[in-house]
Formats: C-alpha cells, sequence, structure tokens
C-alpha cells in the first residue's frame, strides 16, 4: 500500500531492516531543523522516529517489507531513493536516513 510518491524507492541495509522489524515495524521520516541559526542559516538534518507522526496529514504513507513508513510530504530525494542504514555510534542503535535533495 502507498500513499504518495509511487516512484520513491527505500534501501534499507539487512541490520537496519531487521532491527527496525524487532522495534516495531513503524518509521516516521521528518525534517529537523535547528532552532538557532548562524551565518549560513539553520542546519537542517532528517530525523527517524519509531512511531507513527502525531499530525498524519503532514506525511505521505508506503507499506515497504512489513514496515509502515511515514514520510513527511515536504521532502525530495535524489534519484527519488531513501537509503536507511543502522547507526555505527557504539552503545546507539538507531536508525540513519540518506539521500534528501538539498538544492
Amino acid at each position: 500500500m502507498m500513499i504518495g510518491n509511487a516512484n520513491l524507492k527505500f534501501n534499507f541495509s539487512e541490520k537496519a531492516l531487521d532491527w527496525v522489524k524487532k522495534e516495531g515495524n513503524v518509521l516516521t521520516v521528518d525534517l529537523f531543523e535547528s532552532a538557532t541559526k548562524c551565518c549560513v542559516g539553520s542546519v537542517q538534518e532528517l530525523q527517524v522516529r519509531l512511531k507513527e507522526p502525531s499530525n498524519p496529514a503532514r506525511y505521505s504513507f508506503y507499506h515497504h517489507d512489513g514496515i509502515h513508513i511515514f514520510i513527511e510530504k515536504s521532502l525530495v530525494f535524489k534519484n527519488n531513493q531513501i537509503d536507511f542504514q543502522l547507526s555505527k555510534i557504539p552503545f546507539f542503535k538507531g536508525i540513519t536516513v540518506s539521500g534528501l535533495k538539498r538544492f
């Protein structure tokens, strides 16, 4: 099932896919913008949460390999692909996302 960009491709590392399934099969991806601005503007990064969004109307919904994925509608990805990896920070597991088209 998909409600959003039909051409968006999801690329999960095997470890990321296994971990998300173990943690409840739900991902929300949206833009985090720092409140502090400097000479080059605010910092914008993708953030991933392992729960459904509080305002689902702002998100496109996808179902991929048993996972419910909510992507903020304003986000555009390079080559219509979003990549998910398991974080490599010791003692902290989480999902990192890449592929945001910035310019």
